[in-house]
């Protein structure tokens, strides 16, 4: 009966939450997770992003979003404390962000926002694998 459960859970779609103000970026990660089979909601905003995630408590969110570091921080706790699933946070500050900072806000992995779209895919894909999902290959 477990290993039912486990391949039931294997076969469900994953919902995964983008938050950017980059519309075009999000339409092709959107696309691309797709094609995985996993449910894409996609958020403007980092008010309509905290909204989204509330509502579908997602596997995985991947944000892209250009603010002040205090109030990244701020966004990055109040969407942890909805979700469970990984955080991928993109930084395209010229700086380095405080890493140690963000895992605090609850942000699992800090990205450099000039990496490849597909590095960047497949990242995503190793977080969902992490939390036990069947993303094929």
């Amino acid at each position: 009966m477990v290993a039912g459960n486990s391949a039931e859970r294997q076969n469900e779609p994953h919902h995964v939450l983008i938050i950017s103000q980059n519309a075009g970026m999000a339409r092709v990660w959107k696309a691309l997770f797709e094609q995985k089979n996993c449910r894409v909601v996609c958020a403007t905003s980092p008010q309509e992003g905290i909204s989204s995630s509330h509502t579908i408590s997602p596997a995985l969110i991947l944000l892209d979003v250009n603010l002040p570091e205090s109030e990244r921080l701020n966004l990055c706790r109040e969407l942890r404390s909805t979700t469970d699933g990984a955080l991928l946070m993109l930084d395209a500050s010229a700086r380095n962000p405080d890493v140690l900072e963000y895992h605090r806000a609850g942000v699992d992995e800090t990205v450099s926002a000039s990496i490849s779209l597909m590095a960047l895919f497949i990242k995503s894909l190793t977080w969902l694998a992490r939390q036990g999902s069947g993303i094929p290959r």
